[in-house]
């Protein structure tokens, strides 16, 4: 047995030869004040002269430490030794990514305060969720405490704590078992071979399987697309990176990839360059400078030369579309489902990779989301996972650690779809958050529903869930598993009349009042930071219950507990699709502003959407939605030109309220003449377009109310109209043969809106209020071709 002096050194050593030998990676905790820590955590990295290491911390440690936010610039590398300081906050973000950049026989040192003292310490990373005017001590502490209870209890970690001189024993003795176990386990010529297998071969029978599935697609048959998916560590990235240079070296391909960030690109390019033969014309993306700089090709090429593999971000990508013969998609979970499916249609032969449950965005929520777009575009398409890790063995004691300490393999519960409709064993509760933090059952539910829900959810929103200051958790239980859950945040309530001011001006931005601040500042709404809010942060609902009214549900308690508790208005914000404008339309939500550039996690323009709950909130929702459809003119024919017609048909069906009166020329004789004269094929479009413009604003909105007209033909008169695209653009959009095609659907859709309508149409004046529309009835679209 080692002397006491010696413990610390000696447990070093032995945790790293133990790892090294069994591929797995080792975990030492050193719980204790900052100094102590600190103080261990240079004998340990002292005692491995072998390592080196990477430090991430707030405090100067280590000459080369790197700040906790840097940790995503680990993903992709490979580390022996990594030390991280929990004294300095803890990201669940970065834990997550920094620990994933560990390779089998490697050491994390892992420095926190005493377990017990923990979740009563202020939390330095706690301020990324602090909204105004709360600060990082007023943040919760049920996440550290959780984090606390799990790492206490977990067996796979080691643990010296410096207030309880039992662990130096414990440590004692696992030091002298574990030398009899790395003396009949570890040989340094046999832990060289493991840790460093020919990086030109693929390590596993799963990785070889994926290598096969690629060169597949890029000699088969066309839009024939693969989706791999798989946990971190599984060589997703080298298998693309491997299957690049043997298509490279068997003849003159173009091959584009892209990801999330240029980075996160580095192991395929790493990899398809140990290739034999593969590395020609190999465009890797520089991080230093931000471009994609090619080894032997001008990288203005941009993969359109034969013989050629380059990285092109994803937006450049849908917006240049550069030929390829085949495209890689690494990451595909954080990149925007719209910006997947315009390269699913663009492009005959991609594949997709996926984590299932990464720091980019999940794969899980991937899977559900962009599983539709598949069968819908491409029904042949085909699936694979990565089971065996490659990076380090199976059974790894860190992997399992994270998981649980970040949820990432958090799944919702299994559930059957019920007979009825609305099944009445559903009970609807807010939950205590208190609670919720020691039921692991109830919030690994809970968080799988979000991870489903929502493509890009991660490790931190787990944080925000438990800790947030604002933020309120409704969920729907049924036979004690949780089924349907809401996310609300409290927003607003400025009485500072200068914070008010200076919100509308732009001069300041509290954190996390989203509502309040984009009515203000974006949509010209002095008063908005005076009202409160409760904004829908989340909402899912468990894919077996879907379609039976449970988010309504969920959305109908949330408005009772915030009429009783005075809240002005509800609100969401979200990237705008007709699916997702046609939801919150029926939950009777009002579209109130628009936002002029595309969300970078969505893809999409960012709606907001209100729902009055007190005589205020009805005064200012019907203002905010007037104000919006009388800058929709403007908008539409300017920064919102490009937006999907069928999304501003959508929108528009919306809008209650009625449009302004027609100018004192539109309502005589003449016009009617002008418009007949256009219908009946005698006046030209650009004569009739002033025109056109101002009966599409008065009436489109009224006869989607009343399925009058086919969306896409709504959507053909946005695009015309109000969008400002001339016909021959517009003709292979929707499907019409040639200019004369599409003016005549244009002339018969112009008929359509000068029809009169029934009586039964809806119309409302900014008072009156909407809180429980009807469904708005939608026709279908129907084609009709010119001659």
């Amino acid at each position: 047995m080692a002397h006491p002096d010696d413990t610390l050194e000696t447990l070093a050593l032995t945790l790293q030869r133990l790892a090294q030998a069994t591929g797995h990676r080792a975990t030492l905790l050193l719980s204790g004040d900052a100094d102590w820590t600190a103080t261990h955590a240079w004998r340990c990295v002292a005692a491995l002269p072998d390592q080196v290491p990477t430090w991430l911390t707030e405090r100067p440690l280590a000459d080369d430490a790197l700040p906790l936010r840097a940790a995503d610039r680990l993903l992709g590398s490979d580390l022996d030794l990594l030390v991280y300081d929990a004294h300095s906050g803890f990201d669940p973000d970065g834990f997550g990514a920094a620990t994933g950049a560990i390779r089998g026989g490697g050491l994390l040192l892992l420095l926190t305060p005493s377990l017990d003292d923990w979740p009563d310490l202020n939390d330095p990373q706690a301020e990324r969720i602090a909204v105004w005017p709360n600060t990082a001590a007023s943040v919760g502490r049920r996440f550290p405490g959780r984090l606390a209870r799990l790492f206490g209890s977990d067996p796979g970690l080691i643990h010296l704590d410096q207030g309880d001189a039992g662990s130096m024993s414990s440590a004692q003795r696992f030091v002298a078992d574990g030398a009899r176990v790395t003396q009949a386990l570890y040989t340094p010529a046999r832990t060289t071979q493991a840790s460093d297998p020919d990086p030109a071969e693929p390590a596993t029978s799963d990785q070889e399987h994926a290598i096969a599935a690629i060169l597949a697609v890029a000699h088969g048959r066309a839009h024939r697309p693969l989706v791999i998916r798989a946990h971190r560590g599984r060589g997703k990235s080298a298998a693309m990176g491997l299957a690049a240079g043997r298509l490279l070296g068997e003849g003159p391909l173009r091959i584009l990839v892209t990801a999330p960030r240029r980075s996160a690109a580095d192991a395929f390019f790493k990899h398809a360059a140990t290739v034999p033969g593969g590395h020609a014309g190999t465009s890797a993306p520089s991080t230093d400078t931000g471009t994609t700089t090619p080894t032997s090709v001008d990288r203005s090429a941009y993969g359109r030369a034969a013989g050629s593999l380059a990285f092109v971000a994803p937006a450049d990508l849908a917006a240049e579309t550069p030929a390829a013969d085949l495209l890689l998609i690494d990451e595909a979970a954080g990149i925007p489902a719209p910006i997947l499916e315009t390269l699913l249609v663009r492009y005959p032969r991609v594949v997709f990779a996926t984590t299932v449950h990464g720091y980019e965005g999940t794969g899980r929520g991937f899977d559900v989301r962009f599983r539709d777009t598949l069968d819908r575009l491409t029904p042949n398409w085909r699936e694979i996972s990565l089971d065996t890790p490659i990076r380090w063995a199976p059974g790894d004691p860190l992997e399992a650690l994270t998981f649980r300490a970040l949820l990432l393999d958090a799944a919702p519960a299994a559930t059957e779809a019920p007979s009825e409709a609305d099944p009445v064993d559903i009970r609807c509760e807010r939950l205590d958050r208190d609670t919720l933090a020691r039921d692991e059952k109830t919030l690994r539910e809970l968080f799988g529903l979000l991870v489903l829900a929502h493509y890009q959810t991660r490790p931190m929103d787990l944080r925000m869930l438990l800790d947030g200051p604002n933020v309120r958790v409704y969920v729907l239980r049924r036979h004690e598993h949780v089924v349907a859950t809401l996310l609300a945040a409290e927003e607003g309530g400025f009485t500072d009349p200068d914070l008010r001011e200076a919100i509308f001006t732009g001069r300041r931005r509290p954190r996390g009042h989203l509502l309040p601040q984009t009515l203000s500042t974006h949509a010209g709404l002095a008063e908005a930071p005076a009202l409160r809010y409760l904004r829908v942060i989340r909402i899912a609902v468990h894919p077996a219950l879907a379609r039976r009214g449970l988010g309504r549900r969920l959305l109908r308690r949330l408005a009772r507990d915030g009429r009783t508790e005075g809240i002005d208005l509800l609100g969401a914000s979200f990237g705008a699709t007709p699916e997702l404008i046609r939801f919150w339309d029926r939950c009777g939500f009002r579209p109130a502003q628009m936002g002029t550039s595309r969300n970078a996690a969505s893809g999409e323009h960012a709606l907001v959407v209100l729902r009055r709950l007190g005589m205020r909130g009805r005064r200012f929702a019907a203002v905010a939605e007037a104000r919006l459809e009388s800058r929709l003119p403007v908008l539409l024919a300017g920064p919102l030109r490009t937006l999907d017609p069928v999304t501003v048909v959508a929108l528009v069906a919306a809008i209650r309220i009625e449009p302004e009166p027609p100018s004192a020329p539109c309502r005589d004789a003449i016009p009617d003449l002008e418009l007949s004269g256009f219908i009946d094929g005698h006046r030209s479009l650009d004569a009739t377009l002033p025109l056109l413009a101002d009966l599409t604003r008065r009436r489109l909105g009224p006869c989607l109310r009343v399925a009058r007209i086919a969306i896409e033909d709504a959507a053909l008169l946005i695009a015309v109209a109000r969008q400002l695209h001339g016909p021959a653009a517009l003709a292979s959009r929707f499907g019409s043969n040639g200019r004369d095609a599409i003016l005549t659907r244009i002339r018969r859709a112009a008929e359509v809106l000068r029809s009169d309508l029934p009586e039964t149409v809806p119309r409302m004046t900014v008072m009156q209020d909407a809180a429980e529309p009807p469904s708005l009835p939608y026709k279908p679209a129907t084609r009709e071709r010119a001659e």
